[in-house]
């Protein structure tokens, strides 16, 4: 645990700056319960040609908020940086669950998968965000880095499950519900 903290407290010593103080905190709040993976599988699920990535998305978030926040956090119940080194001075409040793995993370990982499956252009910039969303966590002092990498990981592995186990549920070519336009020209 001393050379993660050593990775924490040289963040802290040599990267803090005015610009990141107010990025990250804003990045990580895109994060929070998963609400910017969300927001993108709603927006999916209003057109048609995105319908399927959003049933996916919608599939991958509920796969991973199990299997993270209802059996790996509660079974590690790895207590946070940021509680166990208080000197540091938090930049948000101080999260109510506990640090392994970092949720942000898992979920931004998980929805850059499944995005990457379906158009790598956008999977790619996903998982760049994924990798700031991850790197905001180190720098808030709200995760150790492996709470991050493995995060990371089992972001990767639980998407590639999720979307295997939905594609055994459902058929992938039909939407799981189509919103059709009244108004016939």
């Amino acid at each position: 645990m001393d050379g993660e903290f050593y990775i924490l407290n040289y963040i802290q010593d040599q990267l803090r700056t005015d610009f990141l103080d107010k990025l990250m905190p804003a990045i990580s709040f895109l994060g929070k319960a998963g609400l910017i993976w969300i927001v993108i599988a709603l927006l999916c699920l209003f057109f048609k040609r995105s319908r399927l990535l959003g049933r996916s998305l919608v599939f991958n978030l509920i796969f991973n908020l199990v299997a993270s926040s209802l059996i790996i956090k509660p079974i590690v119940s790895r207590l946070r940086p940021c509680v166990l080194d208080s000197t540091v001075e938090l930049l948000v409040k101080l999260p109510f669950d506990t640090s392994f793995p970092s949720g942000h993370t898992l979920f931004a990982f998980g929805a850059a998968t499944i995005i990457f499956i379906y158009n790598k252009w956008l999977g790619t910039a996903a998982y760049i965000f994924g990798f700031l969303m991850a790197f905001s966590r180190l720098y808030l002092y709200v995760h150790f880095p492996t709470d991050v990498a493995f995060g990371a990981v089992f972001g990767v592995i639980f998407a590639v499950i999720a979307y295997k186990m939905e594609g055994m549920i459902f058929d992938r070519t039909k939407p799981l519900f189509v919103i059709r336009n009244r108004h016939k020209t």
